[in-house]
């Protein structure tokens, strides 16, 4: 399913905590209706319009979230392997260079496993799970110790797969101040 097939409406919860001191969070809503993404709310109130800018500029050049982005994420040579439980898993031991930006690009640190359902007429990857596989420094200033994001994918009414939840977290230091951030995205079809 393209990103021009989809429309869909996400809702992101931020909770940032900083080790001894400050703690924040952000509540936004924006929409992504085929062609271009919108801001919706900030903090449960419209967007000023610097701020409704400011996110469609940072909006224009990020490939759009959804479960088509998965065929990208699996062309770094993933290896079929099974969990546990039985289930089809699929790893990749570093995402393609561009895919995860935080302060510098940490694709290739990134280790990613795809779970895939095959119980249904049709197989298809319910979770994305990528870790980072150790801590890393960069621009001798910051420190990410941990990162975590984990997709879950479900089927919509037509029995198509979609992006449905993510949930990131990390941890790390910046200018020795520690911290964490855990970020919770969840997706609602439009259309």
């Amino acid at each position: 399913m393209p990103p021009a097939s989809i429309a869909y409406e996400r809702q992101s919860r931020t909770i940032s905590q900083e080790k001894g001191g400050e703690s924040g969070s952000s509540n936004r809503v924006d929409r992504w209706d085929g062609r271009s993404f919108t801001l919706v709310s900030v903090d449960g109130k419209p967007p000023a319009a610097k701020d409704a800018e400011a996110f469609r500029k940072a909006a224009a050049g990020r490939p759009v979230p959804g479960y088509h982005r998965l065929a990208d994420l699996l062309t770094t040579g993933a290896v079929r392997l099974s969990d546990p439980q039985g289930r089809i898993v699929y790893r990749v031991a570093g995402l393609p260079k561009g895919t995860l930006t935080i302060g510098k690009d940490v694709s290739a640190n990134v280790v990613g496993d795809f779970f895939v359902d095959n119980s249904g007429a049709q197989p298809y990857v319910t979770r994305a799970r990528m870790v980072l596989a150790k801590p890393i420094s960069f621009f001798m200033v910051a420190k990410l110790d941990s990162l975590e994001i984990t997709n879950d994918y479900k089927l919509d009414a037509k029995g198509r797969p979609y992006l449905a939840r993510v949930v990131q977290t990390m941890s790390g230091a910046q200018l020795g101040k520690q911290g964490s951030t855990r970020s919770e995205i969840n997706y609602t079809l439009l259309r």
